[in-house]
């Protein structure tokens, strides 16, 4: 669906041009939807916002700069996924794959065939920014081994690799990672426990120890326990 053209007229504030294309980022946005599966990519999050994307709930608006950022990883991995047919070491990619207990479902980025022995290894690629910050530039994140850990269960594939896209510098960050339950574990219970609160349809409580800074649902949330008590 083209963007409305009241959407970007009433933008006043930017270049027509830059309230064109972010009216049509806009238009991007997945609705909400009730979900009955867990998804590898949020299991780092805070519980209470799993929980609230598990059962339908509207995310507060991303900004046009987030926006940007999202659509800019999408066009690195699939400028990275030629590459690795183009080198002739892609197996597959964007495949769906499930766990039944907890339930979880999600589509890796790719498996590839290693050179030197031919044996397959699960990949997830990652673009980012150079951190302002040096001591910030240690990788692989928590959240990408999370994720990682989550598609390694769910494709039998105990090695693999996070392969980190520098957007400023072009610099490949090659991360070799392996199964690990010290990471996997406490993630499958995390979503274990999720899933009875959802079974009893109950709230998860608010979550006093998470940074909420980043929250997708932070309004709600807030809305939730400072003005319902829940």
């Amino acid at each position: 669906m083209p963007p409305l053209l009241k959407n970007i007229i009433q933008d006043s504030s930017k270049h027509w041009l830059e309230a064109a294309l972010d009216s049509y980022d806009q238009t991007t946005l997945r609705p909400p939807k009730v979900r009955d599966y867990f998804s590898p990519s949020s299991a780092h999050q805070c519980p209470r916002a799993i929980w609230y994307m598990a059962t339908g709930h509207e995310q507060d608006a991303p900004s046009a700069n987030g926006l940007r950022r999202m659509m800019t990883g999408t066009v690195y991995h699939t400028f990275i996924e030629e590459k690795l047919e183009g080198a002739g070491i892609l197996v597959s990619s964007e495949q769906p794959v499930t766990w039944d207990d907890p339930p979880i479902r999600g589509s890796y980025d790719a498996i590839i065939e290693r050179t030197s022995d031919k044996k397959h290894l699960l990949l997830e690629i990652k673009s980012m920014a150079e951190p302002k910050n040096r001591k910030y530039k240690t990788v692989p994140k928590p959240e990408h081994l999370i994720q990682w850990n989550l598609y390694s269960l769910m494709t039998d594939l105990e090695e693999g690799i996070i392969l980190y896209v520098n957007k400023n510098s072009q610099v490949y960050e090659i991360c070799e990672v392996r199964r690990d339950p010290a990471i996997l574990d406490p993630a499958l219970a995390k979503f274990k426990k999720l899933k009875s609160y959802l079974d009893e349809d109950k709230i998860v409580p608010y979550q006093v120890n998470e940074n909420h800074d980043w929250c997708n649902f932070r309004t709600t949330c807030e809305r939730d326990y400072f003005t319902k008590g829940i």
